[in-house]
């Protein structure tokens, strides 16, 4: 079952789509973090694909992108994480839901959303594709600047994050990434030293942006749909 689906975030109104898989519930759940420059719907096709294999899947538009409210412009970093954490809320609404049987994705400015707030509660298991990171001092930057990335991103609090995380964790890493510097990805996979379990995955012969690359982005489905079927 798919349903278009909406949320608060202050006075804007954040919009998604929820795949409910065929059977009897409860149901484990995956919610998709996209990165900052793309929209919520280049992630509609692999939740759709993963609730076909009995995951509740779920991707929304953070503020200003999409069909949700606000100014792309006038959105941070920082608020950003904010409507990833309503995200998360409303995730938790789904009378389907196991509660304990969580998931995230998230993919480049996504992965980083997931970062800082997967220790808000019981989060099973994760991936990050091609996640970025972002020094504290830039958290109330515009989201999308590019002069944020490669700039002390070692200081960034996601590592912090990541460090503390106890569930199972994947880092996708594209080999040809034109976007993230060097080290960024990887980091994630070396902070992880709380992992129960984590693994590694390079994508190959892949950019940073797989929504434009059908054979890479399949290659990346494929990966996130095996590892939360045998994760969750």
């Amino acid at each position: 079952m798919e349903k278009q689906v909406e949320f608060k975030v202050g006075k804007d109104t954040l919009r998604g789509k929820v795949y409910i898989p065929d059977g009897k519930p409860p149901f484990p759940g995956v919610i998709f973090f996209h990165g900052s420059g793309g929209v919520g719907e280049t992630q509609f096709e692999t939740a759709k694909l993963i609730s076909r294999r009995g995951i509740v899947g779920f991707a929304f538009n953070y503020r200003g992108t999409g069909l949700s409210e606000g100014k792309f412009e006038d959105q941070t970093i920082s608020m950003g994480v904010e409507d990833g954490k309503s995200a998360v809320d409303f995730l938790l609404s789904i009378k389907e839901l196991d509660k304990n049987r969580l998931g995230f994705v998230g993919g480049s400015f996504g992965g980083y959303v997931s970062s800082m707030i997967c220790n808000t509660l019981s989060i099973k298991s994760m991936v990050l594709e091609a996640p970025a990171s972002y020094p504290a001092s830039s958290i109330n930057n515009q989201r999308d600047t590019d002069r944020d990335l490669g700039i002390r991103f070692e200081e960034s609090k996601s590592y912090e994050e990541i460090a503390k995380y106890k569930g199972d964790l994947m880092i996708q890493i594209c080999e040809l990434d034109d976007v993230l510097p060097e080290g960024m990805a990887e980091m994630y996979f070396d902070s992880a030293k709380n992992a129960k379990k984590k693994a590694k995955y390079i994508i190959k012969g892949a950019k940073h942006r797989l929504s434009v690359d059908p054979i890479r982005k399949k290659d990346s489905q494929d990966k996130i749909i095996s590892w939360f079927l045998e994760t969750l």
